[in-house]
């Protein structure tokens, strides 16, 4: 507050000051205070629903209450459901058939090579036992046919004597006509008649040679294919065995 007044030829000013009392509360001051509160409850709050001392709320008709009684502990509890195994592996049959033995339970360890099943089939056991008629019956006919080759290889050969024989007589006469002719001791057409004779032997015995030469290579060969079947039967045969196993 100011007063003027004038004196004389002087012109004075008065200011009369008053004492402001300052504020406590101000604004700034209640919103640090405020925060500070708001963070101090919020901890508050944190800490005491993490103390462990926590509130859950049941419905009483889900709830079952006992008596506490001593009895036996039991370590499992007794569950309904359906076990699904990790890993699954099919076996698979060659051939069907029927069970006629099991030899392993269900859950049982196995390793490679124990038999699971025996099975059998009726169709599978007729066309073994066809088989093996077969490659009896075939090998009892190699031996027929070997038997056979043999008998006529023999008869070639006591032909191929026969003939042998013979030219060696034809052979003695001609060398013994031609000196009796050389000689003249015998006439031209005796010595024609010994060298024809001889000449037809000759001939006769190189043939004889070749037929009996390509008769025992025939019947090698017929041995060798006869004997190659047998194996091939025998190995379809020991085959169709595994699989009646």
């Amino acid at each position: 507050m100011a007063w003027v007044f004038i004196k004389g030829n002087k012109i004075y000013i008065i200011i009369v000051d008053r004492k402001i009392e300052k504020k406590t509360w101000n604004s700034k001051r209640i919103l640090l205070i405020g925060g500070i509160t708001v963070f101090v409850a919020l901890v508050g709050w944190v800490v005491f629903t993490t103390s462990g001392k926590s509130k859950l709320d049941v419905d009483p008709e889900r709830l079952t209450i006992s008596e506490i009684k001593k009895g036996p502990f039991q370590e499992f509890i007794p569950i309904n459901g359906v076990v699904m195994p990790i890993t699954t592996i099919y076996l698979d049959a060659s051939d069907g058939g029927r069970v006629e033995q099991k030899f392993v339970e269900d859950g049982a360890m196995l390793k490679k090579g124990d038999p699971i099943l025996r099975l059998s089939n009726t169709d599978l056991e007729l066309s073994l036992a066809s088989q093996e008629t077969s490659v009896y019956g075939q090998q009892t006919q190699m031996q027929i046919s070997h038997n056979n080759a043999l008998s006529a290889t023999v008869s070639k050969l006591q032909i191929m004597a026969d003939v042998e024989s013979t030219y060696r007589e034809a052979e003695r006469v001609y060398n013994l006509d031609k000196d009796l002719y050389k000689q003249k001791a015998i006439g031209l057409q005796e010595w024609k008649t010994a060298q024809n004779n001889y000449e037809y032997n000759l001939n006769k015995r190189k043939l004889e040679q070749q037929i009996l030469k390509q008769d025992t290579a025939i019947v090698r060969q017929q041995d060798q294919q006869a004997k190659e079947q047998i194996a091939q039967m025998k190995s379809a045969l020991e085959m169709m065995r595994k699989k009646g196993k």
